[in-house]
């Protein structure tokens, strides 16, 4: 070969290497994808190509990763979004019947942008208005979305468009140069959606429901586009439907995703015909729903989960999203929970800048279907327990009843879902009057020491650790030291790129292994509520080891019975490890450092530092609540962990023979670090044994510690029952003959296949069995 034939062959191929290197280069200084950069190219030089159009947007995306569905068909009418926004366009409701102090408040008429205008128009049919919103739609520049999570403003468009094009009009001309613009903004969603850059539970649901939001608005859509969006959409609802609640967390979802997911099923139920999906969205709806009543303590304050933020205060983002759903579902207890945080927050249950919504998402039926009395006991009729995404999710939550002074406790046992979410199967939270068993995890530097050594770990979590020494796990590089915390696998801490239900399905027994925990039965009565649950599988396990190696467990079962009249919380834990030199231990962490008798300090100092104690009832308080918490079972001591030094503390190398861990604070503000709870109890079990078994009875009470005490009773067969006053319960396998003991005279018999809570009487001397409490499905 020539030496001009090599020289030019070897130019090409740097050339080529060096346009691609471009390229990529520019995509990322504009935090665009290399498709979206390329599109946005060929728009920019007026490339009109189909075959290019269709390379870009990758329609095979869909084929390849989200099942098939039919295609719904489109309404002809419009406004298709909000049903309160037709009613308010075809004259069935004005303004005269809104409760017009309210309607002051929330004045849409006072500021002139697009969207304030757009609702005061709706709500007045003012022309100077009309004319306003209508100089806006015209002249509307588009921002669109990208892959770090500016999603764009088509929906803007898409929102003000759909409410209005009856109300305004519109020449042809000006028609398709919005539907046109319109439609960019759509594919502009679909070159994103098409690629592997967004995760499900994450940025991919906010831009599949804007983008559905826009799709909304057209004045017509084609088969073609139909086929390329609505698989998107319903890969979002049946993740949705997989979970019911938000696994990033409630600040993500509420600040993030909820408005836009709840309006895109808004659309979906008003704008297309009736089909398969609309009593699907409207049960989903109803669940969502519930989530916020449900995971609401009785100080107003959403339960933290995953990496969470502070609008679990219910401020400024929750009505719009509540009243919303209260509109489609038209359910009282809705409306009752908008008014509770109307009265919580006053306006500011809207952000200032989302006021222009409140006329259109607050049911104005709502004020007269909404008398006092069911506003002050809107949950009166809901039962005390509810499970979450039972088969996959697993978050529970219990409420002793639905009075201010209530006990609540929450508890998780399921998969994993995105880089958000924790490792906390087991997880349990105790609240009556103010936090006792808490959740300490902090949410501060995505890829700081603090959150992915500490606060996303099990062990911040009220739930248990297998040490095993220098155990590896998949947050340790060459850049960042193995930190072996006991707890359970770490599957996605940085990132999780879930493409669609399916991609997930597939993951939960590959790759990474997203499989965690699972709930096997359940069961609530109002009297008692209680949950069995096995989470073997979130740890390194004979099942599935990351490591490759044995596995450190063989089972991790956990069931919880929480009895209402008497408010006692019983925990049950029954581990089995692959080696009995694995130190299984029970995690409960508090704000306050608990109190129990005969500790001595082993490192730091007494209220910096850890001690152990023989003693079995630990004390806790915090402000007015009160809390004991009795141990039955073998066990070796109590370590006490806290203080400035130690509340992130962590033992890196899984061994405790020396105390050589560190405390984890990088990467935590100083506000943030002085938030956290500072303490937490660790009750460590024998090393001479790999089965072990334990309960952990928690008392919470206000103003004074609980003088009650359990008893314990040793029956036959190595068998252990604990007496609550004059309740009976023992945690078992399988249904056995119950003894009579003096004083007992109902029991409970949980665990038993088929995964029952038995109930027995005490009739004539004799045990009479009066109920099976199967399982929930």
């Amino acid at each position: 070969m020539k030496f001009r034939q090599v020289y030019f062959i070897f130019s090409g191929i740097v050339l080529h290497f060096f346009f691609a290197l471009c390229v990529i280069l520019f995509a990322k200084h504009f935090d665009l994808t290399v498709p979206q950069f390329a599109y946005r190219l060929s728009e920019k030089l007026s490339i009109d190509n189909k075959y290019l159009e269709d390379y870009l947007l990758n329609s095979a995306f869909v084929i390849d990763n989200i099942q098939g569905y039919s295609l719904p068909k489109l309404r002809a009418q419009s406004p298709r979004l909000v049903p309160q926004i037709s009613k308010l366009t075809q004259g069935k409701i004005d303004h005269s019947d809104f409760n017009q102090d309210l309607l002051k408040k929330y004045n849409p008429c006072k500021i002139e942008r697009m969207l304030w205008l757009t609702s005061c128009a709706i709500l007045t049919k003012d022309t100077g208005k009309l004319k306003s919103v209508k100089e806006h739609v015209n002249n509307f520049v588009l921002t669109l979305p990208n892959a770090s999570g500016h999603h764009g403003t088509g929906w803007e468009l898409g929102f003000v468009y759909d409410s209005l094009k009856t109300q305004i009009e519109f020449s042809t001309e000006n028609r398709a140069r919005i539907n046109k613009k319109l439609e960019k903004a759509v594919k502009h969603y679909l070159v994103l959606l098409n690629s592997s850059s967004p995760s499900l539970w994450h940025g991919r649901a906010t831009l599949t429901a804007q983008m559905w939001i826009t799709l909304m608005a057209l004045d017509s859509v084609s088969d073609d586009l139909l086929a390329a969006t609505a698989p998107h959409f319903y890969s979002m609802i049946e993740a949705l439907s997989i979970t019911e609640a938000w696994p990033e967390g409630y600040n993500y979802w509420v600040n993030s995703r909820a408005f836009y997911i709840v309006l895109a099923i808004s659309g979906y139920l008003n704008g297309m015909e009736e089909d398969y999906w609309h009593p699907k969205l409207n049960r989903l709806l109803v669940r969502i729903g519930k989530w916020h009543i449900y995971a609401t303590r009785p100080d107003l304050t959403i339960e933290p989960l995953g990496d969470e933020g502070p609008r679990i205060d219910r401020k400024d983002e929750t009505s719009r999203v509540i009243d919303l759903i209260g509109q489609l579902t038209e359910k009282k207890i809705f409306y009752g929970l908008s008014d509770s945080i109307a009265k919580q927050h006053g306006r500011a249950n809207y952000f200032s800048d989302y006021r222009w919504g409140w006329p259109l998402f607050k049911d104005v039926n709502s004020q007269y279907l909404l008398n006092e009395s069911s506003e002050t006991n809107y949950r009166s009729e809901l039962p005390f327990m509810d499970i979450f995404g039972k088969n996959y999710f697993g978050q529970a939550y219990i409420h002793q009843n639905w009075e201010d002074k209530e006990t609540f406790i929450s508890y998780r046992s399921g998969d994993s879902f995105t880089h958000h979410g924790h490792y906390d199967n087991g997880h349990i939270s105790l609240f009556k009057s103010a936090p006792l068993l808490v959740n300490s995890s902090m949410y501060g530097k995505y890829s700081g020491d603090n959150r992915l050594n500490y606060a996303i770990r099990s062990v911040a979590k009220n739930t248990i650790l297998i040490q095993k020494n220098n155990e590896l796990n998949s947050i340790s590089t060459s850049r960042r030291a193995n930190v072996a915390d006991g707890g359970q696998r770490i599957t996605m801490p940085l990132g999780s790129a879930i493409l669609s239900v399916d991609d997930w399905f597939k993951k939960r027994t590959q790759g990474k292994v997203l499989t965690g925990g699972r709930i096997i039965g359940s069961y609530s009565n109002g009297s008692i509520s209680y949950i069995n649950s096995d989470l073997t599988k979130a740890y390194n396990s004979s099942w599935f080891d990351e490591n490759d190696e044995n596995g450190k467990v063989s089972q991790v079962k956990r069931q919880i019975l929480y009895l209402h009249k008497q408010d006692v919380l019983i925990v049950f834990d029954d581990i089995k490890t692959t080696d009995p030199q694995y130190q299984a231990k029970i995690l409960y962490h508090t704000v306050n450092k608990p109190q129990v008798s005969n500790a001595v300090v082993v490192k730091g100092v007494k209220n910096n530092g850890i001690s152990k104690s023989q003693g079995r009832i630990i004390k806790t308080k915090n402000l007015n609540a009160h809390l004991v918490t009795e141990i039955i079972g073998e066990m070796s001591d109590v370590s006490i962990l806290g203080g400035e030094d130690f509340k992130f503390y962590v033992e890196s190398d899984g061994d405790e023979a020396q105390f050589n861990g560190a405390n984890f604070n990088k990467g935590l503000g100083i506000r943030k670090s002085k938030k956290a709870p500072s303490w937490r109890f660790e009750i460590n079990l024998p090393t001479d044994s790999t089965h072990h078994q334990l309960y952990s009875i928690h008392r919470p009470s206000i103003d004074e510690f609980s003088k009650s005490r359990t008893i314990e009773h040793k029956l036959t067969r190595g068998r252990v029952a604990i007496q609550i006053d004059n309740v009976g319960i023992i945690f078992e396998n399988s249904a056995s003959v119950l003894p009579k003991i003096e004083g007992i005279n109902v029991w409970y018999q949980c665990g038993s296949l088929p995964k029952v809570c038995n109930k027995y009487l005490l009739e004539k001397g004799n045990v009479q069995q009066v109920s099976s409490e199967k399982a929930h499905k």
